[in-house]
């Protein structure tokens, strides 16, 4: 009877463990979530395996289900302890190491327990003895199993360090959370040292025992204080789900966490992430891995197959310090930078002539002109009108003087190709800037052009007619001269051009 009520607490164990590792599975997906979520299936495993011992009948079955509590009890210690470091910030800082540290030992464990029966170095012998008409395992310490109680008591008191340095340094101190936390290591230590001592003369594993009790104050600190704290699990969901790439980077430049569309953004781009060093996972962009590096928010340009996307990066400080580390968020951009694109393009573009407008000419035109400077380049401008463009309008329509437009446009781009800047400046008037050319070369490609102009024919109706052109040409002769000037002295040959006749070019002397 005794041990039937000792079989039937471990099988309610059994199940509220299993519903709470669901339940945290279901609220988060942080690594704090999942380190509670194994702590809860190793219970289980632990729980589940001894009840199962004591109801079983035979030798053979007794030594089965003691090696199945085995695929939880080496880490039962550990995984608590991996939940302190996550709660108080502790993990991620050097994750590796702890990593080895806190599992290399309940990894031996669970190997020596499934080997021992080679070398006993885990259970020195076992045997059975029949108590109160019941088969029970006695086991004989063998020299790994001290290690592993060591361990695990290490492990219980670290934990336990580790939540009352906590407690002092927040400045929320919640008394009765620390209280549970408190009560609940005492029991898991309580469980080591009855397992040790083994009072009234009982063969029970006094750790199964205690634990469930360690685990009820550990439930009873969710329930209550928020143990898994809903905004952090909020967070986590925000940061799982979020469309945006988000990368978590320590003050060593080191990735400690990322979302799942940083993983499937970077594939994209033939990139692998891990959890190194930046320069590790990003060496094959260095565009990209330039612009991690800074705090400056930034757009860069990642080639995704055909594609290109463009990206923005902003930075964030975690907990408003750089010292902690920053939050790298990755947002695709390349619709809203395209428009942007296109609508520069449209601010700086007339629509008709597909030519540069006034002030794409008057922004580009300066800086081409301070590097001819610099260069010391030649630098020419060609002031143009259409002529009799009025008539054309008023004879022959708008729509064909708007052909016109359009075909005197191309004829520049063909004639005065990408070595110089081309522009309408409004209604029948045009510009060409061009450096690096010598006068006979401007001169020629002028006489040029004319010519082009003038052969080209034009229809409406029955009608055919041909549109000329007057051209002012102006040179800069002294590095203090600016655009304007330049197109003030071309005004002024153009105005020539026009009182000889039109269709002609003038040079200004």
């Amino acid at each position: 009877m005794f041990y039937n009520i000792i079989s039937l607490y471990f099988l309610v164990i059994v199940i509220v463990a299993v519903y709470w590792a669901a339940r945290v599975k279901s609220l988060s997906g942080s690594d704090y979530a999942r380190a509670i979520l194994l702590l809860c299936l190793a219970v289980c495993c632990y729980m589940f395996g001894y009840s199962m011992e004591l109801n079983s009948d035979t030798a053979s079955q007794i030594l089965f289900w003691n090696k199945f509590e085995y695929l939880g009890i080496p880490f039962v210690s550990a995984l608590w302890l991996s939940v302190g470091l996550i709660y108080t910030d502790h993990y991620t800082r050097h994750k590796k190491i702890i990593f080895a540290a806190v599992y290399l030992i309940p990894f031996i464990t669970f190997l020596l327990r499934f080997t021992n029966d080679y070398h006993h170095l885990y259970f020195a012998s076992v045997r059975f003895v029949n108590e109160n008409g019941k088969l029970l395992l006695v086991k004989t310490m063998g020299p790994w199993m001290y290690v592993q109680l060591v361990h695990s008591m290490l492990m219980i008191l670290v934990t336990l360090g580790l939540f009352v340095y906590d407690f002092f340094k927040n400045q929320n101190k919640e008394t009765g959370k620390i209280a549970l936390i408190l009560s609940s290591s005492f029991f898991a230590v309580a469980g080591l040292v009855l397992s040790l001592i083994r009072p009234f003369g009982l063969h029970l594993d006094y750790m199964a025992l205690c634990l469930p009790i360690a685990c009820v104050m550990v439930i009873l600190a969710i329930l209550r204080y928020d143990f898994l704290e809903s905004k952090s699990m909020a967070r986590s969901k925000v940061f799982e789900a979020s469309r945006d790439a988000i990368l978590m980077i320590n003050q060593q430049n080191q990735i400690i966490d990322y979302n799942r569309s940083a993983k499937q953004l970077l594939e994209k781009a033939g990139l692998s992430i891990s959890g190194g060093h930046l320069s590790f996972s990003f060496k094959r962009a260095p565009d990209l891995l330039e612009n991690l590096n800074h705090t400056q928010t930034s757009v860069v340009k990642l080639n995704m197959g055909t594609e290109e996307n463009y990206y923005e990066i902003s930075t964030k400080a975690i907990d408003s310090s750089a010292s902690h580390g920053w939050i790298k968020t990755i947002r695709d951009v390349t619709e809203t930078y395209k428009l942007q694109e296109n609508l520069k393009q449209l601010a700086m573009k007339d629509d008709l002539s597909k030519l540069n407008n006034r002030r794409a000419f008057m922004q580009i035109g300066k800086s081409l002109m301070a590097e001819a400077q610099q260069d010391d380049k030649p630098v020419h401008l060609l002031m143009m009108d259409l002529d009799h463009f009025k008539k054309v309008n008023d004879q022959y329509g708008h729509q064909t003087g708007d052909q016109v437009i359009q075909n005197f446009g191309k004829i520049m781009k063909n004639i005065f190709r990408d070595s110089s800047l081309t522009a309408r400046l409004g209604g029948e008037e045009f510009a060409v800037l061009l450096v690096g050319f010598r006068d006979m070369e401007v001169k020629q490609m002028a006489d040029m052009f004319l010519k082009t102009v003038a052969l080209y024919e034009y229809s409406y109706l029955d009608q055919t007619f041909h549109a000329t052109v007057s051209i002012g040409i102006s040179k800069k002769s002294t590095p203090l001269q600016t655009l304007e000037d330049l197109m003030h002295i071309a005004d002024k040959a153009l105005y020539e051009s026009k009182f000889h006749g039109r269709n002609c070019v003038t040079v200004y002397s």
